[in-house]
């Protein structure tokens, strides 16, 4: 048997190649992404009016959109992390998906937090504050992602998530406050989630 050495200069250009590798390595969140705007889009778009009436659904019917979504996605996820269990993570992905996990975290516990409220004071309208929560958080992540990638487009995606905050707030309790949230987890979410997904099958391929 033989031994093969290196001399430090090769071993150095190893490490440098394996850095560079792992900078250009693509973002693996846009599976994530699309299964929660798509979930949470879906349900958000049963509740608008016009769509509820259009499929005979009463609100209380409507309104279970929202737990089948939220089941649908634990399962989704589930899914999800059981595939990419084994993938190899660099620094700028452990960074995304650690602001993406605290962003659901986030969520699911702003939502106990609302519901909790809701129940001890018998006034269920505070549950519509969740939306602007759920998208002030994304222009967070957005913004985290966009720093550590240095993507234009994730700076604007950001942006479009918070300015959309104040203009779903003034048309809560018209109805169609559920379709601009559908619309915006579609363009903060499935639409980045389904261009990062692209990008890394070409990136792979």
């Amino acid at each position: 048997m033989t031994e093969t050495t290196h001399t430090p200069a090769e071993n150095l250009a190893f490490l440098r190649q394996l850095a560079t590798a792992g900078k250009d390595a693509p973002l693996m969140a846009g599976p994530y992404l699309i299964a929660g705007g798509g979930w949470f889009g879906a349900a958000s778009l049963l509740q608008w009016p016009p769509i509820r009436q259009l499929l005979g659904l009463d609100p209380g019917q409507a309104t279970l959109a929202w737990l089948l979504a939220a089941a649908g996605f634990a399962i989704h996820l589930a899914v999800l992390i059981r595939r990419d269990r084994n993938k190899v993570e660099n620094s700028a992905n452990r960074t995304v998906n650690a602001a993406w996990t605290g962003v659901g975290f986030g969520i699911f516990a702003f939502w106990l937090g609302v519901a909790a409220m809701a129940s001890q004071r018998g006034d269920f309208f505070v549950m519509n504050t969740i939306s602007l929560q759920v998208l002030s958080v994304y222009g967070i992540a957005w913004t985290i992602a966009a720093a550590v990638t240095g993507h234009g487009w994730m700076k604007a995606t950001a942006f479009f998530a918070l300015l959309t905050v104040p203009v779903l707030g003034l048309f809560v309790g018209t109805g169609h406050e559920y379709l601009i949230y559908a619309i915006a987890l579609i363009l903060t979410a499935v639409v980045p989630g389904v261009r990062l997904t692209a990008i890394a099958r070409q990136t792979q391929g």
